[in-house]
């Protein structure tokens, strides 16, 4: 089985799923790019983007206090993050389909070997 599914097309994002392993290519972050077996994967966490009320609102009142006009509603991006065994890869999903980026998440998750302790 091999499936290629792109997220987004510039700066380019894809995930190239086979059947023991998965290729990641995100030009925004190269250091990301690579391919990683599924039986290194504890979990795929995908957030969507929300927005930070605790910053928004200090900004707001830093904005109020010195009068700058530079307060405003901040926003933490959406992203996907791949936890291993030896490292965390955290991939922002700026322009990126989000619908494809679930499928890819519930993909890993189900590719990934459980973990029983005996």
């Amino acid at each position: 089985m091999r499936e290629t599914v792109e997220l987004r097309k510039k700066p380019e994002l894809k995930i190239v799923l086979n059947t023991d392993e998965f290729e990641i290519v995100d030009a925004s972050e190269p250091k990301n790019s690579g391919t990683y077996s599924y039986a290194e994967i504890k979990t795929a966490e995908l957030n969507s983007e929300q927005t930070n009320w605790f910053i928004s609102v200090l900004s707001i009142i830093v904005d109020f206090l010195t009068g700058s006009g530079n307060g405003g509603k901040f926003r933490t991006k959406a992203n996907l993050i791949l936890k291993m065994e030896n490292q965390n890869l955290k991939i922002w999903l700026n322009n990126a389909d989000f619908e494809k980026a679930e499928k890819i998440t519930e993909l890993i998750n189900e590719k990934k070997p459980t973990h029983n302790t005996v």
